[in-house]
């Protein structure tokens, strides 16, 4: 298992500015082969605490991604639920061409008060039945899918990475976001099929999320079309993405990457990756502040009848 350690930031939004979180987390150390892990946590725009894990793992021409909500509280807030993830595999020349073979998870609808969460079947374009024990199919690829849609994106543009895998349009990023007609109806019913965190199986939602339906805890994708590429050809750089804007983002960048070994001096490591990231982080945060300033996605009325709340 390749393991890392990664100085996670959060932008959250707002009229004004972008205010930055910062957190140090770092991965056990692990055997050599397997995936690779990313790990990022930080506060929500609300300020309510988030941590994310993503674990990416090629085998053969093959590609499992593993997505984890281990934040440290139940999910009750939209602004909270991990709706978008962008990665990228590189080898020096090329990208590979990801085929999005399926993505699956246990989903609920959640509910607010004394009402137990439901857990439910889905695969578009049927609606959501009650089903238990049974992970639901998150692959969107038509219109009014509303679950996990796959793109390669503009590395040119923010977040500057060639894949992304998303449930909501994510329009304050670009032309790297998501087909809105895929992902889900507008507004807030983009939120359905994002990731939230509980302990006990059951949540109290507030606000939009009261009675959308989320996947639990984790959620798997699967690709092809790796074959020739190697763990090591993974960049050391993800982002993930919260609510429908998003409304926040926890980065793993490059030039923060902390890679600690068993026997690493842990304060060395993060002294050094500081003063490297330092150096460009006020011009990458302005420009930043630049592409999500004034694009927060509004709600519609118009809706898809089956996701009405």
């Amino acid at each position: 298992m390749r393991f890392l350690a990664f100085l996670s930031r959060s932008l959250l939004f707002s009229t004004i500015a972008s205010a930055l979180a910062v957190a140090a987390v770092a991965c056990a150390p692990r055997p050599a082969a397997g995936g690779t892990i990313f790990t990022a946590s930080g506060t929500s725009r609300l300020g309510n605490p988030v941590a994310f894990q993503a674990e990416l793992t090629m085998t053969g021409n093959d590609l499992q991604i593993v997505l984890d909500n281990l934040s440290p509280k139940d999910t009750t807030d939209a602004d909270d639920v991990l709706t978008s993830f962008y990665f990228d595999i590189w080898n020096g020349k090329e990208r590979p061409t990801l085929t999005y073979e399926s993505a699956s998870g246990f989903v609920f609808q959640v509910n607010k008060g004394p009402s137990n969460d439901i857990a439910v079947y889905y695969t578009p374009p049927m609606p959501p039945v009650p089903a238990t024990d049974k992970e639901s199919n998150l692959v969107a690829q038509h219109r009014g899918d509303a679950t996990w849609q796959f793109l390669e994106m503009d590395t040119r543009y923010d977040p500057g990475l060639g894949f992304g895998i998303g449930t909501v349009a994510n329009g304050d990023l670009k032309p790297n976001g998501f087909a809105p007609a895929v992902v889900g109806p507008p507004g807030n019913e983009f939120i359905n099929f994002g990731i939230y965190r509980t302990t006990d199986g059951d949540i109290d939602p507030s606000g939009v999320l009261n009675k959308k339906y989320l996947v639990q805890n984790r959620a798997t994708f699967n690709f092809t079309g790796v074959k020739g590429y190697t763990q090591r050809d993974i960049r050391p750089k993800a982002v993930f993405g919260l609510g429908t804007g998003p409304d926040s983002i926890l980065v793993v960048p490059e030039q923060s990457t902390i890679v600690l070994a068993a026997s690493g001096l842990v304060l060395a490591a993060l002294a050094s990756g500081l003063r490297r990231s330092r150096r460009g982080r006020r011009k990458r945060d302005e420009h930043l502040a630049r592409v999500f300033e004034g694009h927060r996605e509004k709600p519609s009325a118009a809706a898809a009848a089956r996701w009405a709340s």
